[in-house]
């Protein structure tokens, strides 16, 4: 027996207390998304975009033995075959996961890179180009080809 005292049943939050937290959320959200800017994630993205598509256009260029153009444009990262050497095809290359030719596609870039690199059949670049994304710098290196960030 409980000599008439109640059984209190102290399961889940008051109601007060579920209030107070959306107010804590309120405020916090009210501080908080104006700080978090997401123009730097999408310039980071298009940084390691290009970087992509210049690697697969010059995997492209030595599976297929036939010479790539890759552009690099504020806006876009393009391939396309060059034509060379004969009886190769000189058209786009769409991406295929997109469906569209630009392989930047979601991003923008930081600065104004400009830049357009042509890989022969064995994955050579034309010559070495250094490119700038704001403060990040790409280099694809002469002869190797190679593509890293400076």
């Amino acid at each position: 027996m409980l000599n008439g005292a109640a059984v209190v049943d102290e399961r889940g939050f008051s109601f007060i207390e579920l209030i107070v937290v959306i107010v804590i959320l309120g405020i916090l959200a009210v501080f908080a998304l104006p700080r978090f800017n997401l123009s730097s994630f999408q310039q980071a993205g298009f940084f390691q975009q290009a970087l992509a598509a210049i690697r697969h256009g010059q995997k492209l260029a030595v599976a297929s033995g036939c010479d790539v153009d890759v552009s690099i444009t504020p806006t876009s990262c393009t391939l396309a075959w060059s034509g060379s050497p004969a009886g190769c095809p000189s058209t786009a290359i769409d991406n295929t996961a997109s469906a569209s030719a630009n392989f930047c596609q979601g991003g923008t870039a930081a600065g104004s890179p400009s830049a357009s690199i042509t890989f022969d059949n064995i994955g050579r670049p034309d010559a070495q180009k250094t490119i700038n994304f704001g403060s990040r710098t790409l280099r694809v290196e002469a002869e190797t080809g190679f593509t890293h960030e400076l």
